[in-house]
């Protein structure tokens, strides 16, 4: 491993350290003594060496993040979020977004313009979402009047999280605009997206659609033409590749430039004209995350070229991911910049192996020279794509939940014609920049191979189960499958002998250690598969008829409200849920002493260690409440509680757990609300209809939440219109059985997102703070 490689993940590891560390990040500089003492005293030992580049590697990333982290006080637009509607002047420092129902312009703001047509100076990015059509160009100064807002995040995406990525923290809606003066930003920059819009008019006229707007992608990086459906049939058949631009495209540019200059030039011209073409067309075509990891490598092979140097591999691609994290720390949570390089990488591990297994394979069917041909034919459609395949399913199942059957086959199809689309197309485009009629005809050729390409990709994801949804992928279950990869390519790199010499040593390993070191690998697994992993977890546990709610609080801190009505259901649903070694629970709650919750706490309250209980002032009557309460009666002093409207808990930083219900004067259910950050979740319990009222009543304001559960497992005894519209959920829940929930009730949320026990299985709600999101047990 070059130290390059080593430097680069250790910055990536800096960097993940950084985001989530809990301790202040200057603790990092407590590496510096150990640096010194590796460089001084080990210095000459590799590890050492090693050791020492991997620290300040780790040192450098999180430092770089640190850095990139804003300052959001009284001169940053964002500390006006959500103020109401605002005018502010700013300069669009990209090119306009152009989509059929609005413009997105990114504006770097200057100032805010008060009510008295002060001006105050301001810093920071917005995201102004203007009509369709604006007249706005690149490095416009523009004044913008609309409502200034905190980005939304919705249920299965963070739109906030994409866009701070980008150093934009805010949006303004329904955008007026007024250009003020033109030519504010870099006059390249300028030149390109003008030369880009005019290109773009030019090519959609030129062939019908969808084929037009498919050309545009491949060519110019704009996909905003494409139909959903058509979209949909590439994500489904693993084919996104080709819409977008990424290092396959760029690598067919790249060549053409290099084989352009090589032919027409000498000299230094031969390397740097293919340099300046192939980074004008990476700002060209929007420099995204995937098309810059591309042209770094491609600017070091070409360089290398000129050199007369051989390229390593690993090496390339190391760099090309510090420049991207040095430009953009940010970079590394972008998931076209994660495929990009896992498909890169297994394009440079396993092409060669798997060519050299296809060629022995095939030389048992026929003859070598027959077999090195079919290999030919088969190695950019098919083994190309298997060798990405292999490094990008763990990043494709644990980022999407999703795994595409169809994608070898579809690709073995497409992936041929992909060189001519781009040569066709590209040539069609440059001659009818100036002759149009004949650019026009020489389309028809691009439209020939563009059409093929869309007819097998919709013939391939009609297959059945072509696209398979795989639920709940948990992070432990990828990187395992990494590191299994990781297993096995170190050890089919290594030579027969050392593989066999492996073996022998293993045969020497007592029985006793190997089953230990197995014993030890599945503690572990069932360590990483159960520990907090910085999130907010909420388990709605399927138990039937009944409520139980499982929290997991970011520091680890567990909580069980409600334990339904069949104590085996919730106690496999505990021990599912739970690290197999911990028998504690920080905090039991029972809202109302019914059948359907308090049944399952019996036999919690007798297995586990809890170290507080919650109840409600209700009593209630039966031999399972007369165990409960002998059972309380038990506990030591200062470990049982009841909760009243106003109390609160803080389970962990940041998560506080506060009683709604009852009012000290009342009696009645629990009615609890979970909060952390800017999520929440409001559990009605038992509340009837009246107390629904009362809540309304008191403070309508302090109901206002994420997600609700709701109340009696949806019954019409419950759910009021005013509480519905005081909660203004954006998910509801529904822990269900039996005859319930109602239809009416069903018929209120209908127009929000509904998930519900017994169609979905066990439900779970995880949070950052920021996004909310809720995974399926049964799809």
């Amino acid at each position: 491993m070059t130290p390059l490689v080593i430097f680069a993940l250790a910055w990536a590891g800096g960097e993940l350290l950084a985001q989530a560390a809990r301790f202040p990040l200057a603790w990092l500089l407590l590496a510096f003594p150990a640096l010194l003492v590796l460089h001084f005293g080990w210095n000459e030992h590799p590890n050492a060496r090693r050791a020492v580049i991997g620290l300040f590697g780790i040192l450098c990333g999180a430092g770089r993040l640190a850095l990139a982290q804003p300052h959001i006080d009284a001169g940053h637009i964002a500390f006006y979020n959500d103020a109401g509607r605002v005018i502010l002047e700013g300069v669009v420092v990209r090119e306009p977004d152009h989509r059929p129902a609005l413009t997105n312009l990114y504006v770097d703001v200057r100032a805010l313009v008060l009510a008295d047509g002060e001006h105050l100076p301001l810093q920071g990015h917005v995201l102004v979402k203007a009509p369709p059509y604006t007249a706005v160009e690149y490095g416009d100064l523009i004044r913008a009047a609309g409502w200034l807002e905190t980005p939304p995040v919705f249920e299965s995406f963070s739109y906030r999280d994409y866009l701070v990525r980008q150093g934009v923290h805010s949006l303004l809606r329904k955008a007026e605009v007024e250009v003020l003066v033109s030519h504010q930003g870099f006059f390249l920059l300028e030149w390109l997206y003008r030369f880009k819009a005019h290109a773009l008019s030019i090519l959609l006229s030129l062939l019908p659609e969808p084929q037009a707007s498919l050309l545009a992608g491949i060519l110019l990086g704009v996909e905003s033409g494409i139909p959903d459906d058509l979209n949909e049939a590439f994500v489904a058949t693993g084919t996104s590749h080709i819409v977008a631009i990424s290092g396959f495209n760029l690598s067919i540019i790249a060549g053409v430039f290099v084989q352009l200059t090589e032919r027409l030039l000498k000299g230094r011209g031969k390397t740097l004209l293919p340099l300046i073409g192939l980074w004008l067309y990476t700002i060209l075509v929007g420099a995204a995350a995937a098309v810059m990891r591309a042209a770094v490598m491609a600017t070091v092979m070409i360089i290398a070229r000129r050199e007369e140097r051989s390229t390593h591999g690993p090496t390339s691609l190391a760099a090309a991911a510090l420049v991207m994290m040095l430009l953009n720390p940010y970079v590394l949570w972008d998931v076209g910049f994660q495929l990009s390089l896992a498909a890169t990488l297994g394009l440079i591990l396993y092409t060669e192996p798997l060519t050299r297994g296809f060629q022995r394979f095939c030389e048992r069917l026929t003859d070598q020279e027959r077999a090195q041909r079919i290999v030919g034919v088969l190695s950019d459609a098919l083994i190309v794509t298997l060798a990405a395949q292999i490094t990008t399913t763990g990043v494709i199942i644990g980022v999407f939940r999703r795994l595409s059957l169809v994608t070898l086959l579809t690709n073995l199809f497409v992936l041929p014609a992909q060189p001519y689309v781009m040569l066709f197309g590209g040539v069609a485009l440059v001659v009818a920049l100036p002759v149009y009629p004949l650019g026009q005809a020489l389309s028809w050729l691009a439209w020939v191979f563009l059409t093929y390409t869309i007819a097998v990709v919709r013939w391939t994801a009609a297959f059945p189960l072509a696209s398979v949804e795989l639920g709940n992928v948990t992070l432990p279950l990828v990187w395992g499958y990494y590191l299994a990869l990781a297993l096995v390519t170190w050890w089919f790199s290594r030579s027969t002998e050392e593989r066999r010499h492996s073996l022998q040593a293993l045969k020497g390993v007592p029985s006793w250690q190997i089953t230990a070191g197995v014993a030890a690998l599945a503690l572990l697994m069932g360590y990483l598969y159960t520990t907090p992993d910085g999130r907010l977890h909420v388990w709605v546990l399927d138990v039937g008829t009944g409520d139980a709610l499982f929290i997991q609080t970011p520091g680890g801190r567990q909580v069980l409200i409600d334990g339904g009505g069949d104590a085996r259901r919730v106690l496999a649903q505990l021990g599912r849920r739970m690290p197999f070694w911990d028998r504690r629970l920080d905090m039991v709650i029972l809202t109302s002493p019914d059948m359907e919750r308090l049944a399952g706490l019996v036999p919690v309250l007798e297995r586990y260690k809890v170290d507080f209980v919650g109840v409600g002032p209700e009593t209630g009557q039966g031999n399972v409440y007369e165990r409960w309460a002998a059972l309380l009666v038990a506990r030591p002093a200062g470990s049982v509680g009841t909760l009243w409207a106003g109390t609160v808990w803080a389970l962990d930083a940041g998560v506080t757990l506060r009683s709604l219900w009852p009012e000290r004067e009342d009696t009645g259910p629990l009615v609890l609300r979970l909060g952390y950050g800017d999520t929440s979740l409001l559990f009605g319990g038992d509340a009837t209809a009246w107390v629904e009222e009362s809540l309304v009543a008191r403070d309508a304001g302090a109901l206002h939440s994420t997600a609700l559960v709701l109340a009696r497992h949806g019954a019409k005894a419950a759910s009021t219109v005013a509480f519905l519209q005081a909660v203004a959920p954006e998910i509801v829940v529904i822990s269900a059985g039996g005859d319930v929930p109602d239809p009416v009730v069903l018929a209120q949320v209908q127009d929000k997102p509904v998930y519900r026990t017994d169609t979905d299985g066990t439900l779970e709600l995880l949070t950052d703070g920021r996004r909310l999101e809720v995974l399926r047990e049964r799809r």
